[in-house]
């Protein structure tokens, strides 16, 4: 009787709500991860790209590991993948190594499925959550661009999946998973460093209930070590060869700049205005709300509670270190926090599924489906809009053949072709031997990377020095001179393609589409006057 009664309390497994749609784990996964390694390896930029993309494709084809910007910034797991990859010789370089946000954003994006459908048991709900965050915008263009952040996003999911597993089965396999993927995060960017005390607290949580052994403890470090060692290994290579151990250790957490950002308090408007925008910008469909619903409602699918609150602890870590992060392309940080999101949402999709099956519940489905599906054209919606009321404002800039409502909004970065372009250009204009000037720092990576692809040794590249440093300046003119007088060319790739910022110290620049080319025996050029 007992038994009879209680029947009806007993909520049914996802599995059995989800019924008709039971799909394997694995084979469920494994369609995600080609799908979405079609798409982004499709839309993905195929050319030299600007700012730290464009450096990190440099820095893997001249098999420079440490790069100038500290140890913070030199991401040695990506480095050297960048460098298997273009080992072939197969592929442009630059493709090559782009191919590893693509493969780093469909493991990412297969993995959440893996990661829901164990949590929730509901396939439909792991699909609407994968499919979530391959259509985010940030998050697909991160995938089609030379960048770390897929590959840290995939190696967070799969902690996320481990910890599932974990929770579920109670094996300890997941454990030593989790620590060596945490590990490899680390050696892949810094910001795994921030999930690392959940994982410490949710193993020592195991050692205390006796569900794990101090054995499993021990070798959950080792592994995390080993996953670790392409970074730690570095650095601590350095200082065994005798670099300041002070020194290495400050650039090793912070880079050379960073230190302000990384433990900066408070916040700007631009803060603000990131922070509100790019996830609305992202998930302009249920998967916020359907997070939310699973953040309170998690219990309804069977989520054990301890790897709730360990998701959850790590969604707030992420979520409070970006929202407060200064720097300038903020909105990348952002994608570990949009992949514990779309996970939460999973959950979330997977408790409505629980629902009676009323018209309310099919009516909401049927419009998490259709949002989902229109989320690229939202997107354009969005970047439209955001172009007929100038948005970027002061943040866009006429760099040479770049559109930067295309260049920072549109997610599938085939279409920007701007980096590619200024590059090529500026190395066809001073071959065989001339000199590029270059006013921008973040195109001079591009430059000199197609400069090397073209094999033209004899081509300079220089710096135009910032304004107010005048020894510089007049020692850059001096070298201008004598490039001239020897008849050999000399081209600017200018900040503002129409208003370059150097003035010639003879001659004029003439305009060659958004590059310029200096004629020497032109009259001079007033330091007012712009070339049309």
């Amino acid at each position: 009787m007992a038994a009879t009664t209680s029947q009806p309390r007993n909520a049914p497994t996802a599995e059995q709500e989800a019924g008709r749609f039971a799909f394997p784990t694995f084979a469920g996964w494994l369609l995600v991860f080609i799908a979405s390694l079609c798409l982004y390896a499709t839309t993905a930029n195929r050319g030299a790209q600007w700012q730290d993309s464009g450096e990190f494709i440099l820095r893997i084809t001249t098999g420079d590991l440490l790069g100038h910007l500290g140890l913070a910034l030199s991401h040695p797991l990506h480095y050297w993948l960048g460098r298997a990859a273009i080992a072939p010789g197969l592929l442009e370089p630059a493709f090559a190594i782009t191919l590893i946000s693509s493969l780093g954003a469909a493991l990412a994006v297969a993995t959440v499925f893996g990661c829901v459908r164990t949590l929730s048991g509901s396939a439909p709900a792991a699909f609407f959550a994968a499919t979530s965050l391959a259509l985010a915008n940030t998050f697909w263009h991160l995938g089609t661009i030379a960048e770390v952040y897929t590959l840290s996003a995939a190696l967070l999911a799969g902690e996320c999946w481990c910890l599932a597993v974990y929770s579920k089965r109670g094996s300890r396999w997941a454990v030593w998973g989790m620590c060596l993927l945490n590990g490899l995060g680390l050696a892949n960017h810094l910001q795994a460093l921030l999930t690392l005390p959940v994982l410490a607290l949710v193993i020592l949580h195991g050692v205390s209930s006796r569900r794990l052994r101090i054995g499993d403890l021990l070798i959950a470090m080792w592994l995390w070590l080993l996953g670790s060692l392409p970074y730690t290994g570095l650095v601590l290579g350095l200082i065994v060869r005798g670099a300041n151990p002070t020194e290495t250790l400050q650039s090793a957490l912070f880079g050379r700049h960073f230190s302000g950002a990384v433990l900066n308090a408070s916040a700007t408007t631009r803060m603000i205005m990131t922070d509100i925008a790019f996830p609305v910008l992202n998930f302009p469909n249920l998967l916020i709300p359907a997070a939310l619903y699973g953040l309170v409602r998690h219990q309804r699918v069977g989520m054990p509670k301890f790897a709730c609150l360990a998701l959850i602890a790590m969604l707030v870590i992420h979520a409070a270190f970006v929202l407060r992060y200064e720097v300038l392309d903020q909105h990348t940080f952002f994608l570990p926090t949009y992949t514990l999101l779309a996970i939460f949402g999973g959950v979330g999709a997977a408790a409505v599924l629980r629902w009676p099956a009323t018209r309310k519940r099919e009516s909401l489905c049927a419009a998490a489906i259709l949002l989902l599906l229109a989320t690229p054209l939202l997107n354009i919606a969005a970047i439209v809009t955001a172009r007929r009321a100038q948005l970027l404002g002061q943040f866009a800039h006429r760099k040479p053949y770049r559109d930067d409502y295309i260049y920072l909004l549109v997610p599938w970065s085939v279409i920007d072709r701007s980096a590619e372009r200024m590059s090529s250009e500026a190395v066809h204009w001073a071959r065989p031997d001339g000199l590029i000037l270059v006013e921008d720092s973040m195109a001079r990576s591009a430059v000199e990377y197609r400069r090397l692809q073209a094999d033209l040794t004899g081509v300079g590249i220089r710096m135009v020095p910032p304004a107010g440093r005048q020894e510089a300046m007049e020692e850059l003119a001096a070298d201008v001179r004598l490039e001239a007088q020897a008849g050999r060319a000399v081209v600017l790739v200018p900040l503002n393609r129409d208003r370059p910022r150097l003035v010639p110290p003879l001659g004029r620049w003439q305009r060659r589409g958004d590059l310029y080319v200096l004629d020497p025996l032109a009259g001079t050029q007033p330091a007012t006057e712009t070339a049309r």
